[in-house]
């Protein structure tokens, strides 16, 4: 059927391809167990291609002894029981060590990983936060930062030269909340972004969970806002852009009354407001009243 619509108009096939090969893109969603989807959307060449290319790796790899006997297809492989890699784990790996150019993945990057003194030091079972990710399991956030060079099978791999940098974010001992930054520019430095990047994980417009893209002053800047932590919030490209319109306000609401959480009001043209609550960070504690 799909051949047969090609051969009656192919025009209108040819058009839909191109406009298609516009919108590719890549996509990172959580899965559980602390795994990733990433997920690429390519013109069927460059996907076929990539595709081929991983298979060939892993078949090579196969060849020499380094890979278990998967599946042809490469995507049901099981994971072995031993530390031999199976198929499918050789393709995932080959393709991390060639988007990131290391063996591990983790080459001179920033993670920022947000958890308690007790978490890190005392065994606690208090989760932590991954921005990018999401809350991950105490002891996989111990394992990260204590992690040695070696590959996911737990190979060593002596040419590894593995740079992880920890971002220490300071929180009030009583409430976890991030404590505050200021800064005399109308523009957000790098390290108040990033702060404010780690605090608000998402965009901060009621419903929307989209990846924030810009850090935005909530009392505006022309109207006298200041560039400070609690001046500041993290929104998507189209939220930021929306709020600019007549009818739309934002202020803060006193963190007291949210349990110490940071949180902005925002009123819509219809008249309706709603409230956004920044996430609470780990290890934080609602402040008493």
């Amino acid at each position: 059927a799909k051949a047969a619509a090609y051969r009656r108009d192919p025009w209108s096939v040819v058009g839909r391809a191109s406009r298609a090969a516009a919108e590719r893109t890549v996509s990172l969603r959580p899965a559980p167990d602390a795994m990733t989807y990433l997920t690429a959307l390519l013109p069927v060449a460059q996907g076929v291609a990539v595709y081929a290319a991983l298979c060939r790796e892993a078949d090579s790899a196969r060849s020499r002894g380094v890979a278990g006997s998967g599946c042809a297809a490469g995507n049901g492989d099981s994971a072995g029981s031993g530390v031999v890699p199976t198929r499918g784990q050789v393709m995932a790996d080959t393709l991390v060590e060639r988007v990131t150019g290391t063996p591990g993945g983790i080459s001179g990057i920033n993670l920022d990983l947000v958890m308690t003194d007790r978490t890190l030091f005392q065994g606690d079972s208090e989760p932590a936060r991954l921005k990018g990710y999401g809350i991950v399991p105490a002891e996989w956030a111990r394992e990260l930062l204590t992690e040695d060079q070696t590959g996911p099978d737990h190979s060593t791999t002596p040419d590894a030269e593995f740079t992880v940098w920890l971002r220490r974010l300071y929180t009030a001992p009583a409430t976890g909340e991030l404590l505050s930054m200021d800064s005399k520019a109308r523009l957000f430095p790098t390290k108040l972004r990033r702060f404010i990047e780690t605090r608000d994980d998402t965009c901060r417009m009621p419903y929307c969970d989209a990846p924030i893209r810009h850090i935005d002053h909530v009392v505006p800047w022309r109207s006298g806002g200041k560039t400070n932590l609690a001046n500041g919030a993290g929104l998507c490209e189209a939220c930021n852009h929306t709020k600019e319109n007549p009818g739309w306000t934002t202020k803060t609401v006193a963190a007291e009354l949210h349990g110490g959480v940071y949180t902005l009001e925002i009123s819509t043209p219809t008249g309706h407001s709603y409230q956004s609550k920044a996430p609470p960070l780990p290890g934080h504690r609602p402040s008493r009243t």
